[in-house]
């Protein structure tokens, strides 16, 4: 077996294992786009490894020109994933400067009762920890109430960091949004009320920040980044349905 086609099968093979790892949430019962659209992308170049004489023909055969036009696009799909994904890794990173006057968002998330589910409580430890480390800095904890949940979001991040020493007057209260874009713009008006600084660092996951970023802009806020990790099996699915997610809040504003 020549070295080009063993090189082929490795990449092959990898590219299989990685669609499995994408796919591996549905055990646990996760589903979402972030889980299936890596795992069909993965399962394309797989196929254009393993099968180059069949490709080739497509791309060669009487629909070729639909082919190829279909291949420049899949590279094209595959050239924008990247640079939205490099891009949210730079937002992720952009952490506050030492000493930078900033007010702490906290974006809402998932309320199990009157605890904070674990990727909630991630977002949290990194505002306490600015908090802590900034005792004249303020929060902003945001987020309503869903159908599932007896307490606002909002109040669960309140509680939590007051329960853990965070002075609650230097928290305000954000209990009216139900999304990501609302956390933002009903937080900024908070902010303009009270005088507090437009220069803010988010509290969510590193896949969260770009959004957040943009959303931030928009309402006339600056953001960096209190970016968290999230959890493993969980994680690379979030990135990948996030991409979308930005795509569609540079497009659409959503």
């Amino acid at each position: 077996m020549s070295g080009g086609k063993v090189l082929r099968y490795f990449l092959a093979g990898l590219c299989i294992a990685l669609a499995a790892f994408f796919l591996l949430p549905l055990v646990i019962g996760a589903h979402h786009i972030g889980i299936f659209f890596p795992a069909a992308v993965l399962g394309i170049l797989a196929w254009m490894l393993l099968c180059p004489r069949k490709l080739k023909e497509l791309l060669t055969g009487k629909g070729r020109v639909l082919w190829r036009s279909l291949l420049a696009l899949f590279a094209a799909g595959l050239l924008c994933v990247a640079v939205i994904l490099g891009l949210m890794v730079r937002q992720a990173v952009d952490r506050p400067e030492a000493g930078e006057p900033c007010t702490v968002l906290v974006l809402g998330c998932e309320v199990r009762g009157l605890r904070p589910s674990k990727m909630l409580a991630a977002r949290i430890d990194s505002a306490y920890d600015y908090l802590t480390a900034n005792p004249e800095a303020v929060c902003v904890a945001c987020g309503g109430m869903a159908d599932d949940e007896i307490i606002t979001e909002a109040r669960c991040i309140r509680d939590e960091l007051v329960r853990r020493g965070i002075d609650p007057g230097r928290i305000y209260l954000e209990e009216k949004s139900l999304n990501t874009r609302q956390n933002i713009a009903y937080a900024a008006d908070i902010i303009r009320t009270n005088g507090l600084p437009t220069e803010v660092a988010v509290a969510s996951d590193n896949f969260h920040q770009l959004r957040a970023a943009i959303y931030a802009c928009s309402s006339g806020l600056e953001a960096r980044s209190l970016g968290c990790r999230s959890y493993w099996l969980l994680g690379p699915g979030y990135w990948a349905r996030e991409v979308i997610a930005v795509a569609a809040a540079w497009a659409f504003g959503r």
